[in-house]
């Protein structure tokens, strides 16, 4: 008996040796071993083959170990380990394209099943694993588009279903960005092709979520009818795009098929996709919603709710504002809900607690634009609201903005969104005003330094007539040139500090979004010219050093040289950042030139 066969009997698991040799595709040790090789197992239940192609991160360019394995074990073709998994699903989620082959191929040469009359290359293609994911699902979700092109035209007319979570090859593939070959070769080659995701949800539903409009299309293009198919909680794809509707070219796509998804209400609430833009505040989806279908700006949801009583719950002054822009749904201001409260009605209310919607209200009501907005269920005007004590009445409706329902499956309610967004601009503001405080330290010291850098002029002055001694020289005309615009640009820095300081201490009387906007453009104008201060104090220092060191040459050549490298360190740096971030930035490019 050989060693390994010694080994083999005292421990049930296989051979570190042999282990390694499988890892690394070295036939050699395999092929005078007496014991089944089938038998050599991992804790796992891994195979020589499965240990082999688990740890293939790259298709190999030769078959070799596999092709000469399988000649010498044929049932290692389909045996799988403890997980399900089958050599088939190891490399279809490694993407090894010519491993895929070989193993179809070697499937194909063995005889159908007398009984079923399944052949075992089909029987290996709808192989599941403990998850119930197909080698399709695997590649699917692993984006390895040549492995679904090779394994969707093999078995074209099966219907590969959903796994335990609800997922189909073709959900997973349009649940991210960048599966659109996946998504090509599924629909181009399967005959009988599953929308089917979890929760009632559609691979529609889940191009719509993330926004991928050429997915939407795509799919839209083979079958129509999934514009109105909608998941556990009524939500239609369209409701999932405006959601996240950021990416308003989804909904776009999304009505051209079918303008009145719009039209779809959910389960509990009623809310419309045009309801759920307006509480989430992209304007942009809801002017392609009502540009789409402008008839849908009448649906309301079960309390009676319009589109414009959702853009006041979203207390969003912009969104609220950009909305009064569009006359379809400026025309709902009058319109009440089931207590008989006109979005101005909430506004009122909103007006007490936040002061920042009283200039929005007076805005709208007080300043030449009065309109009458009716009495409510309990007979009050907005002025009654706006003028009484009606404490309780308007905590009432102030519950009532926060009570507008929750997300899609598995996100939380829009009003703890609200309240993390507002505690990331506080943390943002108390960021912006550190910043603010360094930025404010540096443009001082440098109009200081420049300040007085005038009055000590390099080189002296004449005794008689307090002059400059070198007054002449070109040096010293580009020194007190630069010394002059450093010290303007950094004075003006502390200024615009100073009017921040100014803005933000009246601005919080009116619109606090005005506010943050303008608070951030005047402090990215203020560094501008910090910076700008900072480059003509460096041509200052180094034509001064240069006229008084003059008759040095050397030395003031040196000097001037230290002085320049600020700019080479400056540039060193901007490359430094560009290049680490190379990759964020052509994202950014790419979708920018994407739309």
């Amino acid at each position: 008996m050989d060693s390994s066969e010694k080994m083999n009997s005292i421990d049930p698991y296989m051979d570190p040796v042999l282990y390694k040799a499988a890892e690394e595709g070295n036939i050699d040790p395999f092929e005078n071993y007496q014991t089944r090789l089938d038998q050599l197992l991992t804790p796992d239940e891994n195979t020589i083959l499965l240990v082999y192609l688990g740890n293939q991160r790259r298709e190999p360019k030769f078959t070799d170990f596999v092709d000469i394995i399988l000649e010498m074990c044929p049932p290692l073709l389909l045996q799988a380990n403890k997980k399900g998994e089958t050599p088939l699903h190891l490399a279809a989620r490694y993407g090894l394209s010519n491993v895929v082959r070989v193993l179809i191929d070697r499937a194909k040469a063995l005889p159908a099943d007398p009984e079923s009359g399944v052949t075992d290359e089909k029987k290996m293609l709808r192989m599941t694993n403990e998850e119930q994911d197909t080698a399709l699902h695997e590649a699917a979700r692993n984006s390895q588009n040549h492995v679904v092109g090779i394994l969707t035209k093999e078995d074209p007319e099966f219907s590969y279903s959903a796994n335990v979570d609800g997922e189909t090859p073709l959900y997973i593939a349009a649940s991210s960005w960048g599966h659109e070959k996946v998504i090509d070769e599924i629909l181009t080659n399967c005959i009988s092709v599953d929308y089917g995701g979890p929760n009632g949800r559609t691979a529609l539903h889940a191009a719509s979520r993330v926004g991928d409009d050429g997915t939407a299309r795509k799919l839209l293009e083979k079958e129509k009818k999934l514009t109105k198919t909608t998941d556990e909680n009524g939500w239609s794809p369209l409701h999932y795009a405006a959601y996240d509707g950021r990416y308003s070219a989804t909904v776009e796509v999304l009505l051209e098929y079918d303008a009145s998804a719009a039209y779809i209400a959910e389960t509990e609430k009623k809310r419309t996709a045009l309801h759920i833009a307006a509480i989430r505040g992209h304007v942009d989806a809801m002017k392609e919603i009502v540009s789409g279908c402008p008839a849908c700006c009448e649906l309301v949801d079960n309390r009676g709710w319009n589109a414009l009583h959702y853009a006041v719950a979203s207390k969003d002054i912009k969104v609220f504002e950009e909305c009064m822009k569009i006359p379809e749904l400026a025309r709902l201001g009058t319109k009440k809900d089931d207590k008989g409260n006109t979005p101005f009605h909430l506004i009122v209310a909103l007006a007490h607690e936040q002061k920042q919607w009283r200039y929005v209200f007076n805005q709208y009501f007080h300043f030449g634009r009065k309109i009458k907005y009716g009495l409510n269920k309990r007979k009050l005007s907005v002025e009654d609201i706006d003028e009484g004590n009606l404490g309780e009445i308007q905590k009432e409706i102030l519950e009532s903005l926060e009570d507008v329902g929750s997300g899609p499956i598995g996100r939380g309610p829009f009003v703890l969104e609200e309240i993390n967004n507002d505690e990331e601009n506080k943390e943002e503001e108390e960021a912006l005003s550190k910043a603010r405080e360094s930025h404010l330290v540096v443009a001082a010291l440098i109009a200081t330094v420049t300040f007085a850098a005038a009055f000590t002029l390099p080189g002296g002055y004449k005794s008689d007539r307090g002059t400059a001694i070198l007054v002449k020289k070109a040096a010293f005309i580009v020194f007190v040139i630069s010394d002059a615009m450093s010290m303007v640009l950094s004075i003006f820095a502390v200024f615009i500090h100073f009017l921040i300081s100014l803005i933000h201490g009246l601005g919080m009387e009116k619109n606090k979004e005005i506010d943050e906007d303008t608070t951030f453009k005047l402090f990215e104008f203020a560094t501008l010219l910090t910076m700008i201060g900072m480059g003509t104090m460096i041509i200052a220092f180094v034509t001064g050093t240069y006229t008084v060191l003059e008759p040095s040459l050397g030395l003031a050549i040196s000097t001037c040289l230290i002085g320049l490298s600020f700019f080479f360190f400056f540039v060193y740096l901007v490359f430094m950042v560009i290049y680490n971030n190379l990759n964020l930035i052509v994202s950014f490019v790419v979708a920018f030139l994407n739309g």
